[in-house]
């Protein structure tokens, strides 16, 4: 996955762009996961489901000093995660990536796939997250052409 990211990030942004810093949530823990950091990519990944890492990261203190040797990579990334830097990217997943989750299952009724099989399942998802995009846009254009009237009230 953060293959494919890593190659979006190149397309849209030029073959020189990296990917600074990841995060994910539970789904993607592994310790395979975890061992593809690179120097240029960072990863924040969740070891538990994101209600409870949500609640461990309110209530445990940021961690202090060099990390102790001998953690396993489970341990490794909890302690990343309740670092200062850990928690505010950590943060920045649930604010950018969940809330089109739910304007997707709110707006556009897309709680459950209406198709049966994997590629017929992938299709609807790219259905429904370009049908997304499609309304941010146009939602945009309509915002920006108003705002271009008001200035321009007789042109």
């Amino acid at each position: 996955m953060f293959d494919r990211v890593q190659a979006v990030v190149e397309m849209v942004m030029g073959e020189d762009a990296v990917l600074g810093a990841a995060a994910a949530d539970a789904g993607y823990w592994s310790e395979d996961n975890a061992a593809s950091q690179t120097a240029e990519c960072e990863l924040f990944i969740a070891t538990r489901q994101d209600r409870q890492q949500r609640a461990e990261l309110r209530e445990a203190a940021p961690p202090r000093g060099r990390m102790p040797k001998g953690l396993s990579a489970r341990e490794r990334m909890q302690r990343k995660l309740r670092t200062k830097r850990g928690r505010a990217i950590y943060r920045q997943r649930g604010a950018s990536v969940e809330p089109v989750f739910g304007q997707m299952k709110e707006c556009q009724d897309a709680g459950c796939f209406s198709m049966r099989g994997l590629a017929a399942c992938h299709g609807e998802w790219h259905l429904q997250a370009a049908t997304h995009n499609l309304r941010k846009l146009h939602r945009e254009s309509v915002r920006r052409a108003r705002s271009a009237a008001a200035r321009h009230p007789n042109g």
